[in-house]
This record gives structure tokens, sequence and C-alpha cells, in this order.
């Protein structure tokens, strides 16, 4: 397999929130995990923007990166709030 012979791995990007898992069943081959955790960054923070654009104002989810075996190697875990009116003084 090509991913082995040039240390390529397959990290997949699970997402959960408060009402859903979403399991990525494709997964990205990827050569480290400082590349894993950017892909995952991008994704957390195109999320992030989704959500604010829709109006939700109390945001939390993440982004968990695993390998096929489903051994975990780290979360992105995001938590945001949108208050709104004046700002204090």
């Amino acid at each position: 397999m090509l991913c082995e012979t040039i240390g390529m791995q397959r990290y997949f990007f699970h997402v959960l929130n408060q009402t859903s898992y979403v399991r990525d069943e494709v997964g990205a081959e990827l050569a480290s995990l400082t590349l894993a955790r950017a892909r995952a960054s991008d994704a957390a923070g195109e999320i992030l923007t989704s959500d604010l654009r829709e109006g939700k104002t109390d945001i939390v989810f993440d982004v968990h990166v695993e390998d096929d075996e489903g051994a975990r190697f780290l979360t992105v875990h995001i938590v945001a709030t949108v208050e709104a009116g004046a700002p204090p003084h």
C-alpha cells in the first residue's frame, strides 16, 4: 500500500455536538499528526463560521481525530457564545 511506503496514515475527523454525531467514513491520508491537527482546526473553523452565520448563539462541538482502529489522537473542542447588546463600559 502506498501510504505505508511513504509514511502516510489515514486520519478520520468525527464531529460531535449537543444533538448529533457525524462519523467520517472516508478520512484523509496525511503525512503527520501536525497536518491532521491543521485539518481538524480548519474543519472546526468552518463549522463555527457556519453556525455563527446561521444565527446560533451558544455553540459547543468537538472534532475528534482518530485512526482507522478508533484510537483518538486529539480533540479540538470549541465553545462559543454570542452576546447581543451594547458593549460594557
